[in-house]
């Protein structure tokens, strides 16, 4: 092959462009750091790249970000937490120092009052916020756990819980508001006689608040309701579906309506109870559907015609849009045996909207409420009335998945205007409530005090409610009252319980109609997370501030009674009518009697009390164990994601970055390669074809 000067000088200009161009990418490299700059520089590093980087940004997130905030939140619980334990521990003191009988009213006055401050701090620690987020209010994070000023805010269905252990016993000294100061000293009155201060003792529940919404002549009545197992727990099957329409439509005044309505064939009728407004939806001949909405209190009906696809056609006049698509639900069967005799209803599984609403079951006499977090409530409406003036339903509880989470067999007393005892009672009446529960023992009876906010129950009742056996995820006992004036360290009730709010609009929000809880999770890795929450439930009680608000009531009677006495033992000291002093001597027996019985009382009760806050103290341990254990699980995941995110930029920076080194000593090579053609490329040109001839 015969080789030419311009095949030399083209293969020559060849090579130093190869050459340079292999500088140039050594260059590039050196100034970036990575060994390509574009995909197609080298494909498997770029793609590998990709995935590393992707790792590697996850890492990041879960361990610079999501757990140092987890971390944070947990830490400012367990601060929060301390502070805690710490008061009610100072508080179980002070209740075992004023369980000593010796102590004079002023020894009790200081306790109950360190006891009183004490509880405020326990109260004010509740509403401690992380990054302006309240930590023991679930969900709720911008709302306060307490009232932080007086307020007459209206809530109604409060849903009190109670269990058999909360049942106790309350004692009155009947009569003794015969020892008034401002009658007894006079001679004319008929002395109070010794055999009429009598002590009766009767069941009680206390409730979680005081002051309750009660005005004698207002009709209004509360509810005690109890629970006992079924002869079988309810089971159930999610095996069958149906299909139902998601709608959302705006009614001429304004108002939008979100609802799921199943739709009625193949036998099924089923009716959607939401907002005061009855709905249903029917198949037409034509493949059509036809959904009918109407609020029976006002006569207003609406009427929406949607395609067989679940598209929205046309609607009455007072229909300004719609939206409307069809969708596949599952149903769940629930079985339980109640009575000798087994029942099955099926409840389709309807979305959960902002507040709950009922479903008109297609088995007669029951109805299945949607919580608002996405459980039901199965309720069989058809009472059965018992002997003792109670009746009876049953009620099972199901998770948003089908499942049962609970079932029962409720039994609900009425607790009627009649006997509520209001703050305007006078004592001679409540004086024949207690009577009137002790002399009554064999029928179901029950008072409700709403000034001092009790249940007082007579015997029959008493018995009842403290041998219910414990029910799997359900309290025993129910109280569901109403509220509306609240002081500063009032906790606000849907921080604890079920219960309704009416706002300045008017308009009506259920909290907690459900049983699903408030947990705030945290993403800490891929499949982890960490709930960081602790609530409210799990740690604070009203209790507090009732043992407190108890022993101050019965210090101010022992008080009172105190200085009647010394009021009447100065007036028979300063008077010479034997007659008067005679008149005197009775009542100064009386006062003493009802003083005794005082004084025991105060003393037992300060020994309940240390039980009491021991209980809430004990809650608060779980707390602080529960918080803790989830802290050592973060710290586990948290050394796990900072050695994966060790590894894998590692191996990002093996997989992306260069060896500075060996890149250093490739372009120095790579420069002296190129310089060496550039000598060896100018020789060539500066020969001529004469050197050929």
């Amino acid at each position: 092959m015969r080789i030419t000067n311009k095949i030399m000088q083209n293969n020559s200009l060849y090579n130093i462009n190869n050459n340079k161009v292999s500088e140039d990418e050594l260059n590039t490299m050196m100034s970036t750091g990575k060994k390509i700059t574009r995909p197609s520089d080298d494909p498997v590093i770029a793609i590998r790249a990709l995935r590393l980087r992707s790792n590697v940004t996850q890492l990041s997130q879960y361990y610079e970000k999501n757990a140092k905030d987890a971390e944070s939140w947990l830490d400012v619980t367990a601060d929060a937490l301390s502070t805690v334990t710490d008061v009610l521990t100072d508080c179980v003191k002070q209740a075992t120092k004023g369980a000593n009988k010796d102590l004079t009213l002023d020894d009790l006055s200081t306790i109950i009052t360190q006891m009183d401050a004490l509880a405020k701090e326990y109260y004010a620690t509740g509403n401690v916020d992380y990054a302006g987020r309240y930590v023991f209010t679930g969900y709720r994070t911008d709302t306060p756990l307490t009232f932080e000023k007086t307020t007459t805010a209206a809530y109604t269905d409060i849903n009190d819980e109670f269990n058999a252990g909360n049942i106790a016993d309350t004692s009155r000294i009947v009569g003794m508001h015969n020892l008034d100061s401002a009658t007894i000293l006079d001679p004319e009155t008929v002395p109070v006689r010794e055999n009429e201060i009598i002590e009766r003792t009767v069941g009680r529940i206390r409730l979680s608040y005081d002051n309750l919404s009660y005005i004698d002549g207002d009709g209004k009545s509360a509810t005690l309701k109890f629970r006992e197992e079924l002869t079988q727990p309810a089971t159930s099957t999610v095996a069958s579906t149906m299909s139902a329409f998601n709608l959302t439509f705006k009614s001429t005044d304004g108002v939008t309506h979100y609802v799921s309505v199943p739709i009625n064939d193949r036998g099924t009728n089923y009716e959607i109870e939401s907002e005061g407004i009855t709905y249903n939806a029917i198949p037409r001949d034509d493949g059509t559907y036809s959904i009918t909405g109407r609020n029976y209190d006002t006569g207003e009906q609406y009427m929406l015609n949607v395609s067989p696809d679940g598209t929205y056609i046309s609607g009455t006049d007072n229909v300004d849009s719609a939206i409307s698509s069809i969708e596949t639900k599952q149903v769940t069967t629930i079985t339980y045996t109640s009575g000798g005799e087994t029942k099955k209803v099926d409840i389709p599984l309807l979305p959960a909207i902002d507040q709950s609403y009922n479903i008109n079951l297609d088995a007669a006499g029951f109805v299945a409420t949607v919580n608002s977090d996405g459980t039901y409530t199965l309720t069989n409406t058809t009472r059965t009335d018992n002997p003792d003036g109670t009746y009876s339903n049953e009620v099972v509880r199901v998770t948003g998945n089908g499942s049962v989470y609970a079932s029962y067999r409720e039994t609900t007393l009425d607790i009627r205007p009649e006997r509520i005892i209001y703050a305007t009672t006078p004592d001679e009446k409540i004086d024949d409530a207690y009577n009137n529960l002790v002399e009554n023992p064999n029928i179901a009876m029950a008072y409700m005090n709403a000034a001092t906010g009790e249940i007082l129950l007579n015997e029959y009742m008493k018995n009842k409610l403290s041998t219910l056996p414990d029910i799997i995820n359900s309290n025993t006992v129910d109280v569901i009252y109403d509220k509306k004036e609240w002081v500063n360290g009032d906790i606000r009730p849907e921080n604890l319980f079920g219960c309704a709010y009416t706002n300045d609009q008017g308009k009506k929000i259920l909290y907690n109609k459900g049983s699903a809880g408030h947990d705030i999770a945290y993403d800490v890795g891929f499949a982890q997370s960490v709930v960081v929450n602790t609530s409210a439930d799990a740690v604070f009680t009203t209790g507090v501030k009732r043992d407190v608000s108890d022993l101050q009531s019965k210090l101010s009677n022992l008080q009172q009674l105190d200085t009647t006495l010394k009021t009447l033992k100065d007036k028979r000291s300063s008077t010479s009518n034997q007659e008067y002093i005679d008149k005197l001597d009775k009542e100064i027996a009386s006062a003493t009697k009802a003083y005794d019985y005082l004084r025991d009382d105060i003393q037992k009760e300060f020994e309940h009390k240390i039980t009491s806050l021991q209980k809430a103290l004990d809650r608060a341990n779980i707390a602080v164990t529960d918080n803790g254990t989830r802290s050592k699980r973060l710290d586990l995941i948290n050394s796990r994601l900072m050695s994966q995110t060790t590894t894998f930029k590692t191996l990002q920076s093996e997989n992306e970055d260069i060896d500075l080194a060996e890149a250093a000593t490739k372009l120095t090579t790579a420069q002296v390669t190129y310089e060496a053609s550039l000598m060896a490329t100018g020789k060539i040109s500066q020969t001529s074809l004469m050197n050929y001839i």
